[in-house]
């Protein structure tokens, strides 16, 4: 059993994987103050709930939160056998890296090019629609670099925050309810601002790609996944495959080559 926990900015990710299996998978919110014993009591108790508790050969961490990622692997150090590994650049990917800092690149974005190139070959571009959007395009093994923007629900609060009457939308909640009907065309200030945020984001990433394929002189294969994934997806006119577990997918395919 391979315990895996993708750390981002709104929320902690941790799967549970037998073999090339993800057996289960929950999340719980990243909140300060990030204490280890918390953490621990959490996927313990996830752990036994799943029976799982005494049986976890490894684990792995992806963290882009750096003053979480010591106390998440001194939550988890006492459950596996093995010491945590946490992901790094220097890490056995499968990947080269043409960047200037390739130890900058967000953990996240490794394991979900890793794992897209797996699933999709080359050249892929893996799309992550989470706090930040993000694309990181991988031709050859190669990790050319992508873009990021803000994901949709910062567009959201940036308008809210920078304006005097733009109201506030929970993209958890209110978002999903206009999923199946946002149009370009918002009929009201709410789904003016839908529009902007779910459109805009798709429209933002077409023409990243497009430009993208130009400057390279071929066609990218999408790889998609985050939580506004399916809200975006469907608005773009590319094709899109989307893999709702690339990143905890990409952190087992980097646990296996470094184990």
């Amino acid at each position: 059993m391979l315990l895996v926990i993708d750390v981002g900015n709104s929320s902690i990710t941790t799967g549970i994987f037998a073999g090339d299996h993800l057996l289960c998978r929950f999340e719980m919110p990243t909140r300060a103050p990030f204490d280890s014993g918390r953490y621990r009591g959490e996927i313990q108790a996830f752990l036994a709930k799943k029976r799982e508790e005494k049986s976890v050969d490894g684990v792995i961490i992806s963290s882009v939160v750096p003053e979480l990622t010591d106390t998440l692997a001194r939550s988890v150090k006492e459950m596996s056998v093995r010491e945590p590994l946490t992901v790094a650049h220097s890490l056995n990917t499968g990947l080269t890296f043409d960047l200037e800092r390739p130890e900058d690149i967000g953990s996240d974005r490794i394991a979900n090019a890793v794992a897209a190139l797996d699933a999709m070959g080359s050249p892929v571009a893996a799309v992550d629609f989470g706090t930040a959007t993000t694309i990181s395009a991988v031709r050859d093994g190669c990790f050319l670099g992508g873009a990021i923007m803000p994901g949709v629900r910062l567009m959201g609060e940036a308008l809210h925050r920078g304006t005097a009457k733009l109201p506030a939308i929970d993209c958890a909640e209110e978002t999903r309810g206009f999923i199946s009907s946002v149009t370009a065309l918002g009929k009201d200030t709410t789904a003016c601002m839908i529009s902007g945020m779910i459109y805009g984001t798709a429209g933002a990433v077409e023409r990243i790609i497009r430009g993208i394929e130009a400057e390279e002189g071929c066609v990218f294969k999408v790889a998609a996944t985050g939580g506004y994934s399916s809200m975006v997806v469907r608005h773009m006119e590319r094709e899109c495959f989307l893999y709702p577990d690339l990143t905890l997918k990409g952190l087992r395919l980097i646990y296996e080559r470094n184990a």
